[in-house]
């Protein structure tokens, strides 16, 4: 059994708050209805950087996260995947080549 930390009631299953980490009974288990410190600092600290906790829906990356992002050209695609090869993708695909070209040749097509 745990005690409120506000009013010293029993409470067999006391509910612990997220901003000071105190134990307490149904009726306090708010952070207003047992003034809260960590609440009060809570809010300072979110005052102080609103673009932090301001949403921003027509942000670029939000709309990337939401699946509306306009789409890339052709010419972004290929940039991106040409940037983004390392030794193995150009050895991959020189044997994917290379492949095609004995298949291609056994059936006399070339």
């Amino acid at each position: 059994m745990a005690k409120c930390s506000y009013c010293g009631a029993s409470e067999s299953m006391p509910f612990t708050c997220k901003f000071c980490g105190g134990k307490f009974c149904a009726e306090h288990r708010l952070p207003e209805n047992h003034a809260c410190p960590g609440l009060v600092v809570y809010k300072e600290s979110r005052g102080k950087e609103p673009e932090k906790w301001i949403y921003e829906p027509f942000k670029a990356e939000y709309k990337q996260l939401a699946g509306r992002a306009p789409e890339k050209g052709i010419a972004s695609k290929l940039r991106e995947f040409f940037s983004s090869l390392d030794a193995r993708k150009v050895l991959y695909i020189l044997v994917v080549i290379i492949i095609l070209s004995v298949v291609l040749r056994s059936l006399n097509v070339i």
